[in-house]
């Protein structure tokens, strides 16, 4: 029981942390937005959307465990994979 709650707690600051990035990103990119916009010259403000954009979605990913490698508990699970394998098990 303990265990499931400290993945569930784990689960929720990394969700926190995602909604932050989130908001920060959609603020900031909006601000660079309307400076490019007012401001001669060609269009800049897509390299940071799209760049800050891909490591967005990463952060998403882990936040809601898509990534599994990236999952606390997974190294736990595959040394005990790869010994059992080993092993013959």
């Amino acid at each position: 029981m303990v265990e499931i709650e400290q993945w569930a707690r784990r689960r929720v600051r990394a969700m926190r942390g995602f909604y932050s990035h989130l908001t920060a990103y959609i603020v900031i990119n909006f601000l660079l937005f309307m400076i490019d916009s007012t401001t001669p010259g060609p269009a800049w403000f897509y390299a940071p959307l799209i760049g800050w954009g891909l490591l967005l979605v990463l952060h998403g990913l882990h936040a809601y465990e898509l990534l599994p490698w990236t999952t606390r508990d997974w190294e736990h699970r595959k040394v005990r994979e790869l010994i059992d394998h080993r092993l013959g098990r």
